[in-house]
Order: C-alpha cells, then sequence, then structure tokens
C-alpha cells in the first residue's frame, strides 16, 4: 500500500486501489495495453480499442501498444512552432475519438517535450474524458523528477482518481 500511496496520495482509499508489478515503465505500459485490449468495450464498429497517444509521445509507445493488441492512434498534444502544449487540438481530438476509447496521458514531464497542461487544462480534459466515457490511462514515469516534489507532479493523477475515473 505504500508504493501505490507514492502515486495516488495519502488520503486515497486503498481498499478501491489495486497495482501489479512490472519490469520497468514498458512492462507497465504492456501490462496496461493487454489489459485494455482484452476488457475495454470495443467502440461501436470497431475491431479493436482504439488508444490515443500524443503526438509526439514516447517512441516505445506505439509498439508496446500495438503489440498488446490496440489500435494505436494519435491526439495533437505539442506545437513545435510555439513549443507550448496544443491544448485546442488535444481537446477537439478527444471530442473527436469514439467513445469509450482509451486515452494514454502522461503524468508529469511529458515525454518528450516536458510540456504539462495546467491543473485548469487537466480538470477540462478530465471532464471531457468523463463525458465521452473514455478510459485514462497515465503513463507517470518522472513523478518526482519533473518539479522535484513527487506530491505536485502527481496532481493530475489524483485529480482524475478524485474526480472518480478508474
Amino acid at each position: 500500500k505504500l508504493e501505490l500511496g507514492f502515486a495516488y496520495g495519502a488520503d486515497a482509499n486503498m481498499d478501491t486501489i489495486a497495482g501489479v508489478q512490472s519490469l520497468s515503465g514498458t512492462g507497465a505500459c504492456r501490462i496496461g495495453g493487454v489489459f485494455f485490449a482484452k476488457f475495454a468495450p470495443k467502440p461501436d464498429g470497431l475491431d479493436k480499442v482504439p488508444i490515443y497517444i500524443p503526438s509526439p509521445t514516447w517512441g516505445n509507445h506505439i509498439a508496446i501498444f500495438r503489440e498488446a493488441g490496440l489500435d494505436v492512434r494519435r491526439y495533437r498534444y505539442y506545437n513545435s512552432k510555439t513549443n507550448r502544449l496544443d491544448y485546442d487540438g488535444l481537446i477537439e481530438d478527444l471530442k473527436d475519438a469514439p467513445e469509450g476509447s482509451v486515452i494514454l496521458l502522461h503524468g508529469c514531464a511529458h515525454n518528450p517535450t516536458g510540456c504539462d497542461p495546467t491543473m485548469d487544462q487537466w480538470k477540462d480534459v478530465s471532464n471531457l474524458i468523463k463525458e465521452k466515457k473514455h478510459h485514462c490511462f497515465f503513463d507517470s514515469a518522472y513523478q518526482g523528477f519533473a518539479s522535484g516534489d513527487a506530491e505536485a507532479d502527481a496532481s493530475a493523477l489524483r485529480y482524475f482518481v478524485s474526480e472518480g475515473h478508474n
């Protein structure tokens, strides 16, 4: 429970949270990807569960999720012209994703850009994911390394949990 508390916080209800041990972040993504491929309902008319990953993202995400059996798709995340989050593109792409899609989110220190949403933007993303009945999947590889404060770096994940996301 202590290890899960690091990510979810001291106030999290540990009776409703489960964890599995994995070999590295790659292993964790693979386990999560297989779980969603097997157990998430496929959106109407689709053969596979779609997972939307940010563009750009950690290069291994594409192969990991494809090999896990998911339909890998992209959502706009970073605008290289402005060196900022492409917030409008992100929101538009998540709105256009089929209801019940899996949305991969980087909890902090987005890899490879280091660009993260503000807390207000995270709240908008949370509301949209709930509205569209999407499944959120956090890749939180850098908690404590982004700002030097593990509590602050966990704020997005903890907010989503407090809002009832699984």
